[in-house]
């Protein structure tokens, strides 16, 4: 059964074949990868992540959700964002996106992203939720100020280290919410 989840102005959907080329073609773009990981900059490990995504929409209990995000108005495809580990209780759950830099600075990371922590708070009934990002990239890291996520104090060390953990030789960084921070801020 097809997922799919409206704010004010997109449409988050599955991934569909159609949308390979066009968000492939994002994934290239210069400006779009200095703020992804080398790996993530791939093409192959970009179309083998998009068929992964198209083939774990089918399964009836999913853990996993690559969402395209589709304007309403327009119906033009502009980009991905996604949540992993979204199983009840879980404290591993993360959320990323990734949009083609034509779309950058219009408020459509924040409300799918916001929408992302609806799927995972509501509909998955996860504990807490992280997204990461390299330390100077700021539009993500308001993205995630915006939706009430913040970064712990204690992990200033790990936040230098993390960006190695991943096989950078820059610094990133972590952002979370809880389930009652969340549930808080939407009182």
């Amino acid at each position: 059964m097809a997922f799919q989840i409206e704010t004010a102005r997109l449409i988050l959907r599955d991934v569909r074949e159609s949308d390979l080329a066009t968000l492939l073609a994002q994934a290239r773009e210069p400006e779009a990868q200095r703020g992804i990981l080398s790996f993530q900059a791939n093409e192959l490990y970009n179309r083998n992540y998009l068929e992964k995504a198209i083939s774990e929409a089918r399964f009836s209990r999913r853990e996993h959700y690559a969402l395209a995000v589709v304007q309403k108005s327009g119906g033009e495809l502009i980009g991905t964002c996604n949540i992993t580990q979204v199983r009840s209780g879980s404290i591993e759950t993360n959320i990323g996106w990734h949009y083609g830099s034509r779309y950058w600075g219009r408020g459509f990371a924040t409300e799918a992203a916001r929408a992302l922590l609806h799927i995972g708070f509501e509909i998955g009934k996860v504990s807490e939720i992280f997204a990461d990002c390299f330390a100077d990239n700021f539009a993500s890291i308001r993205v995630m100020e915006k939706i009430g996520m913040t970064t712990r104090p204690v992990l200033n060390l790990f936040n230098q280290l993390r960006g190695i953990s991943y096989g950078e030789s820059r610094a990133a960084v972590r952002y979370v919410i809880t389930r009652d921070q969340w549930l808080e801020k939407r009182v």
